[in-house]
């Protein structure tokens, strides 16, 4: 069964995914920071129990932290299939559905966090997939709730829905031209935030990017959905008008960069993560563009290969530990692999 980043969605020449996160508490425990081991060991156990227990949950795959090993735990935090807090976390569980776009994370900095993942530009479906599963866990678990404040959440940025939709994006035009920072430092303004999601600062190789609401207080769901739809909308077309200036004015250097990126793609035999995000981006765009005519499947997602040449996952695709040079071969070869064939 085909993963969620395996496919491409709506508008996915730039938009690769829409997430929609939910965090709960239960009543009657403290929250996640200041629980102790045997309390958060007590909460892990019970609402596990209660969650297995639903059929609505019966093909999702449960894990819990102590039987897993570090590669399997930074894997998924690779594929962002759990968040980085629960990787570091001693007690932690979950369930993960088999698309691994519905994920239940237990002992999160909340004590659960819902999330959802679809495919380009629909957050509808993204929230819908979300408060399915909410739905679900409510009747079985005892939420935290405050008929004046909302949902109660160790960050009171959270208090309220407990939500947090983003957008993922790819914006080589807006980075290359160096307007993405300009755009970033206006974002607080219209309560949103925009961070790297392979790098860190101002580095972003790949030039993959989430932009994400940062309050939730006051404001229904849907307004906050709607305002962040409102401003990635602009952006995205932004992007867009970037790439076809890029085309109109530097047409030769783009599609070279692209073709070569693909060269380098095809025949590399050793390949560092931030070189290969690099190529991987110029590739992309060029795809996005249609430089490769129908040579290349339609719906292919590069995405896939940005996730499976994570150190974690490529570690784990070969079931053994990897010292750098090894693993820049067996990036190099993944690639090699799993790039579609220019006929």
């Amino acid at each position: 069964m085909a993963r969620w980043f395996e496919n491409n969605g709506p508008d996915s020449d730039v938009v690769i995914s829409s997430r929609v996160r939910l965090a709960r508490n239960i009543r009657d425990y403290n929250f996640s920071l200041k629980l102790d081991g045997k309390s958060a060991s007590d909460m892990i156990d019970k609402t596990m129990t209660e969650l297995s227990g639903c059929m609505e949950f019966a093909d999702y795959t449960g894990y819990n932290f102590k039987d897993l090993n570090e590669y399997q735990k930074h894997a998924m935090e690779e594929r962002h299939t759990i968040s980085r807090f629960l990787m570091e976390q001693k007690y932690a569980a979950g369930l993960v559905s088999p698309e691994e776009d519905v994920s239940v994370m237990i002992n999160e900095e909340d004590h659960i966090r819902i999330q959802s993942f679809v495919s380009g530009r629909d957050m509808k479906s993204a929230y819908q997939k979300a408060s399915s599963a909410d739905d679900i866990i409510g009747r079985h678990v005892p939420y935290a709730y405050h008929e004046k404040y909302g949902y109660l959440t160790t960050c009171l940025s959270s208090v309220g829905t407990g939500m947090r939709a983003s957008y993922m994006l790819h914006l080589p035009a807006l980075s290359g031209t160096g307007q993405l920072a300009g755009i970033i430092g206006e974002l607080g303004r219209f309560g949103l935030k925009m961070t790297s999601v392979f790098g860190e600062g101002s580095s972003s190789p790949g030039d993959i990017y989430r932009i994400s609401n940062q309050t939730t207080l006051g404001l229904t769901e849907q307004e906050l959905i709607d305002n962040l739809d409102n401003i990635a909308g602009q952006i995205i077309e932004q992007e867009r008008l970037g790439r076809q200036q890029y085309m109109k004015l530097q047409q030769a250097a783009v599609e070279d960069a692209a073709y070569r990126s693909y060269g380098v793609l095809r025949y590399a035999r050793k390949l560092s993560l931030k070189d290969a995000l690099v190529l991987l981006s110029e590739f992309r765009m060029g795809l996005a563009l249609g430089m490769f005519g129908d040579n290349i499947e339609k719906g292919y997602s590069v995405y896939q290969l940005m996730i499976g040449i994570q150190p974690y996952n490529l570690q784990l695709a070969c079931n053994s530990r990897l010292e750098l040079t090894e693993l820049e071969v067996a990036r190099a070869t993944f690639i090699r692999n799993n790039l579609p064939q220019i006929v």
